[in-house]
């Protein structure tokens, strides 16, 4: 397996991870008021989904496209950094993207996701980006020792 795939694939399995904790953050424990397959759809759109189809179609594109991309960067940039502390270094890499996606929304002021956010839902979403990290961090780490 190349590079470019095992990093499509821990971003991937990362985001399915992200975003169970996400999705059960947001319809049982009521955190959170924004959900990761939301931004997909607002930054496409500037709408968040309509309906359950389209619900699915941002979910999937969301992990698949984007998770999965920022897998592969990530993936690639092991390479510079080295695979030493891998767990470590994915976290930090999934914080920094959280901090400048927040940034980013916030100066352009894209609707729905840019403003305030309830500090407890903007915690969860900070713990969901954690556990991409670890996640992807660990899945690399496994399949870059086979």
């Amino acid at each position: 397996m190349d590079r470019t795939t095992r990093g499509l694939l821990a971003g991937i399995i990362a985001g399915v991870a992200m975003n169970v904790w996400n999705l059960f953050d947001y319809y049982i424990l009521h955190i959170t008021e924004i959900r990761f397959l939301d931004w997909l759809s607002v930054l496409l759109t500037l709408a968040k989904p309509a309906n359950s189809f389209q619900e699915v179609i941002a979910l999937v594109l969301q992990i698949i496209v984007w998770d999965g991309f920022l897998g592969i960067v990530f993936a690639h940039l092991v390479v510079l950094i080295t695979l030493k502390g891998i767990v470590y270094k994915s976290t930090l890499y999934g914080l920094l993207l959280w901090f400048l996606f927040k940034v980013i929304v916030n100066f352009y002021r894209v609707p729905v996701l840019s403003g305030l956010q309830p500090y407890p839902g903007a915690l969860s979403n900070l713990m969901a980006v954690i556990l991409w990290g670890i996640i992807m961090g660990i899945t690399l780490r496994i399949f870059e020792n086979k």
